[in-house]
């Protein structure tokens, strides 16, 4: 990941104030590998190539006049570059000692090493920057739901009497408009996952299996070296459907289905993407779902437009899919705000219950998937950028079943 810009850093914790204002919040706690990114600017090893939980923090305080509070073991943060924006480093032990023959830091830690990362040290030093801070008593939002149980004791036997309150709704609100460095980084991440696309579709032919097609995808993406990691790479030939960890070898046939379900990782940023091909003429059943697919994914497009409520348009095009040919059409989403996650998907979703309105700056990855017995995978999925006045698609690859 490349270096942060400062203006990016400086509008999130701009709007994350006005959130802790409103809310009466004296401080937000990130603990997850995406929100401490988001919150610090710093991608961790330990929690994005590691997968470990709890090991480091960002703390905002309400007071804009205090810097982001990293806390973080003091051998990964002798990485975090000095001029970070924003931001100042607080350490705590763990099993790794870090020498200074040199005298370049002073102060050693002389205690005994522990076996793993220690909670306990890295929640007291959370309890120890908000008293200094004036921040003994007061309200404060945390990932808890996001903790493993020993960690959230260890955080509540810490916080003394502070109240604890969950950060989930906070992160979403934020995250869910996104600045324009963050933009950027989502436009090249959904143009590197269509190149992949585009690059891999040329050499499929009659007897490509999915194992063959995959593979030659994660070739592709290389060719961009800012755009060359692949965050998930969903494709399917022929009736299978299913997610699969390692993909099937059997030789496609005529008239097989294709589908690509992909996201590429641009510095934390990943798209999320889904185009279908046919290896020749596609059947009568194929051509009727896609065609109420498309005829739902067009409307999508037309009804996104700030001011309007994403249920509105799940229930709108959800009735229009049925009405095209799919009377048994059933999702839970049309569609979820892109981003952080690793999980692709994240908070809010174009769901029948969401009360989320359309906002310029959100990028919404819009869906209309398709997964049946005997048929196999058809998917329609772009990503838009809302506007002031509708919405821009990301996308440019043709939305159309491309016979093979």
């Amino acid at each position: 990941m490349g270096p942060i810009k400062e203006e990016h850093l400086k509008e999130i914790a701009a709007r994350a104030r006005q959130i802790m204002e409103r809310e009466k919040l004296d401080a937000l706690v990130a603990s997850s590998c995406e929100n401490f990114y988001y919150l610090s600017g710093y991608p961790s090893t330990f929690m994005y190539t590691l997968r470990m939980n709890e090991v480091a923090l960002a703390v905002m305080l309400r007071n804009p006049d205090r810097k982001t509070v990293i806390i973080m073991n003091e051998f990964e943060a002798a990485g975090v570059p000095a001029d970070l924006p924003g931001c100042e480093v607080r350490t705590y032990p763990t099993w790794v000692d870090v020498d200074d023959p040199f005298g370049l830091k002073g102060g050693q830690f002389q205690g005994k090493r522990p076996t793993a990362h220690q909670v306990q040290e890295m929640f007291g030093m959370l309890r120890q920057v908000l008293e200094e801070n004036g921040i003994s008593a007061g309200r404060v939002a945390v990932e808890l739901n996001t903790m493993r149980y020993p960690s959230v004791t260890a955080l509540r036997e810490a916080a003394g009497g502070l109240e604890l309150l969950e950060a989930s709704p906070v992160f979403t609100e934020l995250r869910a408009i996104k600045t324009p460095w963050e933009i950027e980084r989502l436009r090249k991440s959904c143009a590197y996952a269509e190149a992949g696309i585009a690059e891999t579709v040329r050499g499929i032919q009659v007897g490509s299996s999915a194992a063959d097609i995959a593979h030659a995808y994660l070739q592709a993406l290389m060719k961009n070296r800012e755009g060359s990691t692949s965050r998930f790479h969903m494709i399917s030939v022929g009736a299978s459907f299913a997610p699969a960890h390692l993909f099937d070898t059997r030789p496609s046939e005529p008239g097989d289905l294709i589908k690509f379900d992909v996201g590429v990782d641009v510095e934390g940023y990943g798209s999320d993407i889904a185009r279908t091909f046919v290896l020749g003429t596609p059947s009568g059943t194929v051509e009727r779902v896609y065609n109420a697919l498309r005829t739902g994914h067009d409307r999508i497009l037309q009804l996104i437009e700030p001011g309007r409520t994403m249920q509105s348009v799940f229930d709108e095009v959800m009735s229009l899919i049925r009405r095209s040919g799919l009377p048994n059409y059933n999702r839970g989403h049309l569609g979820h705000s892109a981003g952080l996650s690793l999980a692709a998907e994240e908070p809010p979703f174009l769901s029948p219950a969401e009360s989320t309105v359309f906002r310029p700056g959100m990028v919404i990855c819009l869906e209309t998937p398709y997964y049946g017995y005997g048929v196999g995978s058809i998917m329609i999925e772009d990503m838009v950028l809302v506007t002031e006045d509708g919405c821009e698609r990301l996308n440019r690859l043709s939305r159309d079943l491309i016979s093979l």
